[in-house]
């Protein structure tokens, strides 16, 4: 029945193409660092579970109740140690399924085809529009909450065509709409619209009234104790007060794919609207046709109750989160049911297609297509090092208690609570925390250092940057780059140890630092290190010690003058422009231009990114003046007039913050050199002091 033909080729070198790039991406992006809702979902889930609290299966999760997903989450904790890599393996499986699944009704659907449909849906399926849903352990539950209603309704198909098994079809199809409950949310829809499947295709009122049964009996199971979740809207008051906006956010959510296919931004959401109004439309019209014959067309139904689905889920999804914009209908995650939509449209299709490609080759346009989808495919390939970087760090914060929030934010949106998630993983060395070298750094930090030390084994090094942390008193975060030039490789970590031999801090090294690169060898690319050092090592001599060879370097760290914070009031700056003391150079402004109510503005920035310069001001302990500075840093500086040493990096923030000179290492009055040395891009400081006639504001 299935022939190869000159179609095939191509569409299958694509379809390899395209899946070798998706699981070469999800590789890439793997990191066994929890994100964002793993932190209460997943670590949080595991050691309810743990103590007892059984009830913690069927708690909810926002509004879902990830029954199935939590199970794969038990699993990789308890089995595989919380690495991860089990998590992502199980998504791309689902998908994998999904593939199957969608190559099985194919199989049925064609009449007399060749063999590029199923490599067309193969690519199509594991597109690269969907990368959340491949890269982030969480999401087994997004790709379940699809594959298991089109299970439930293919097995369905099963028992109105199939001339024997009827039963067992019966009863997978059932126990499939039954665990779609555990999927999410909108895996409520499945039994009903499983109830309407059974009555249009005429299959026994035995079998009709078990699954109306069903569904009331899991329904109302569901929302038994149920709490709506703060913060989302609902789906009666949206389609009360903006019912063009649930349209318009449910268009774009079925026609998500041809947004980014499209290039996304304005011209992107015109596509994606009208391919949603092409879905609905097609499906529409082929809903008429098969309700007419509904016992004939039985995998037809499937396909469309399946849309319906979809369909339904991305209405639910408007009442939710159309507060958030319309534009939360593209999010990636939202791709993986889109797309799945597409795919069963393309099957209806399919009959017609080959009637046409009788007289013409209707598998360019496919081919077209997959080739249009590339670029986004392609991305794939992006590398993910600074992220994962970056998340490696925050949770070297949550493990040694640093309130660290611009950090933290990297896997977690609130740093009191992800604090208050990780502290029982962290004593259960669960995932990230029972993993080297986060694992037990909180216990060496104010300790005797135990691990290797070569005196004889320098290591090429340098500490560039130290910033206090806003809400945190007890450590600094630090920034430089570490090399071993004996074994041409960078250490993992380093340990940050004093005079005495004991624990100060700890860092990580993996940021890209191509500077260090080019200076020093190319295998020092990521030579980079960020970490954490308790704050009152300031003026003392240190070592920076690689624990695995001992390899070390050392350096006098330096004192922070300064305590900065993003809340600013214009009423708290009380250094004055009378304080400036004699000449000035920083006679320009910010690059923005400000104008701050009662303040004065003076910076480095007076024709171009390239002017330098400097300010000094007489001040005294506990002065407040406001700072901001363009988005490249290291050559802004703030120090003691009268004492050099005592000198301090002022940081790169392109927003206004507030500097606060309350440090130990000031006296009661002093004199402070702003300076602005850097002459390239990006390279300008800016300081609002108050006026006679300041009254005071928000900023």
């Amino acid at each position: 029945m299935f022939r190869r033909t000159d179609m095939t080729l191509p569409i299958s070198v694509l379809a390899a193409l395209f899946i070798s790039l998706a699981v070469f991406g999800g590789y890439q992006a793997y990191t066994p660092v929890p994100f964002w809702d793993m932190w209460d979902g997943y670590l949080g889930f595991y050691v309810q579970v743990v103590n007892g609290e059984w009830g913690a299966w069927w708690a909810q999760h926002n509004e879902h109740r990830i029954v199935l997903s939590r199970l794969f989450f038990w699993l990789d904790l308890a089995l595989f140690e919380g690495r991860g890599w089990f998590l992502l393996v199980v998504n791309y499986a689902l998908m994998g399924f999904v593939c199957l699944l969608f190559w099985g009704a194919w199989r049925e659907r064609a009449i007399d085809s060749n063999y590029w449909p199923g490599f067309f849906l193969a690519a199509w399926l594991f597109s690269w529009i969907q990368a959340e849903n491949f890269t982030w352990g969480f999401q087994s539950q997004f790709i379940l909450a699809q594959l298991m209603p089109l299970a439930a309704f293919y097995f369905l198909h099963r028992v109105a065509s199939a001339d024997h098994c009827k039963n067992r079809y019966f009863g997978i199809a059932v126990l499939l709409g039954v665990l779609a409950i555990g999927s999410m949310a909108n895996g409520i829809l499945v039994l009903p619209l499983m109830t309407a499947y059974a009555l249009l295709s005429r299959l026994s009122w035995k079998r009709s009234l078990l699954l109306a049964f069903l569904s009331i009996v899991f329904i109302g199971l569901y929302f038994y104790d149920f709490n709506a979740p703060s913060g989302h809207g609902s789906l009666a008051l949206a389609l009360q007060q903006n019912p063009l906006g649930v349209a318009h956010y449910v268009l774009l959510y079925v026609g998500g794919p041809f947004y980014y296919l499209f290039g996304k931004g304005d011209f992107g959401q015109v596509a994606a609207t009208l391919a949603g109004i092409f879905m609905i439309a097609s499906a529409s019209v082929f809903a008429w046709h098969a309700i007419h014959v509904a016992r004939k067309s039985s995998l037809s139904l499937t396909l469309l109750a399946f849309i319906l689905y979809v369909g339904g889920t991305a209405l639910g999804t408007a009442g939710g989160r159309l507060i958030f914009g319309v534009d939360q209908a593209l999010a990636s995650r939202y791709m993986t049911p889109a797309l799945m939509a597409w795919a069963a449209l393309f099957l209806l299709y399919l009959p017609k297609l080959e009637a046409i490609n009788q007289r013409d080759k209707i598998w360019i346009p496919f081919f077209v297509l997959l080739l249009m989808m590339l670029p986004q495919q392609l991305k794939a390939l992006h590398s993910k090092h600074d992220v994962l970087f970056e998340r490696e760090v925050a949770a070297l914060a949550l493990e040694l208690g640093v309130r660290d929030q611009p950090q933290i934010n990297n896997i977690f949106p609130s740093t009191e609570w992800a604090l208050s998630i990780a502290e029982a993983p962290r004593t259960m060395d669960l995932s990230i925390f029972g993993i080297t070298p986060i694992k037990n750094a909180e216990d060496a930090v104010g300790k005797s250092y135990r691990g290797v030390v070569s005196e004889d084994h320098p290591c090429q090094g340098s500490l560039d940057e130290v910033h206090p942390i806003e809400e945190e008193s007890n450590y600094l975060r630090l920034r430089g780059w570490v090399y071993d030039p004996i074994r041409n490789l960078v250490p993992t970590s380093v340990f940050i140890v004093d005079e005495k031999g004991v624990v100060r801090g700890v860092a990580f090294t993996g940021q890209a630092r191509p500077d260090v690169a080019d200076a020093i060898d190319p295998a020092a690319g990521y030579s980079g290190f960020k970490g954490y050092v308790q704050a009152d090592v300031q003026g003392m001599s240190l070592k920076f010690i690689d624990p695995e060879s001992g390899c070390q370097f050392g350096a006098r760290f330096p004192v922070v003058l300064f305590k900065s914070s993003v809340e600013t009031n214009l009423s708290s700056v009380n250094v004055s422009t009378a304080q400036i003391q004699g000449d000035n150079e920083w006679m320009g402004s910010d690059f923005y231009h400000s104008d701050l109510p009662g303040l004065s503005v003076f910076g480095s920035f007076i024709d171009s990114d390239s002017d330098v310069g400097s300010i000094v001001l007489k001040m005294k302990q506990g002065d407040k003046l406001l700072y901001r500075s363009g988005p490249t840093g290291q050559r802004q500086a703030v120090a003691m007039k009268d004492n050099p040493q005592l000198a301090s990096l002022l940081p790169v923030s392109t927003e206004w913050v507030e500097l606060e000179f309350s440090s130990d290492f000031l006296p009661d009055t002093f004199e402070l050199k702003f300076s602005d040395n850097g002459d390239g891009w990006g390279e300008w400081s800016a300081i609002a002091l108050s006026v006679n006639d300041n009254k005071g504001g928000s900023l």
